[in-house]
């Protein structure tokens, strides 16, 4: 498991540093990994999203989290990639607007041995 951030190796230190992520954490500050992806950099996310956002922002705030400084490319949007080792895609998520996020059901099931239940 890893995680791929787009800022600086030191923005990364810092994040790795102040969330405690517990898997491998890479940069990409080029965001060629987006890219090869197939994820999206609209510039009218942030406005399209903005309901998303305000949904999204309202929910953590009610759980006690407060975005701190944004650090890499703001309008990169991200997602979800979880890869057989042969590199077959087992659960895509891109998303659409900032705080659309994939439903952890789906992830954990696409981590799951095949017959596992």
């Amino acid at each position: 498991m890893a995680v791929i951030g787009n800022g600086t190796s030191v923005m990364a230190r810092d994040f790795a540093e102040t969330f405690d992520v517990g898997v491998r954490l890479f940069t990409d500050p080029g965001r060629k990994s987006y890219q090869a992806a197939g994820w999206r950099r609209p510039l009218g996310s942030a406005i399209k999203g903005l309901g998303t956002t305000l949904k999204a922002s309202v929910r953590a705030m009610k759980g006690g989290f407060r975005q701190g400084r944004t650090q890499g490319d703001a309008f990169q949007l991200g997602g979800v990639l979880v890869l057989d080792t042969d590199g077959t895609v087992l659960f895509e998520h891109a998303d659409s607007a900032a705080g659309d996020h994939a439903q952890m059901g789906p992830i954990l099931a696409a981590l799951r041995p095949p017959g596992s239940g």
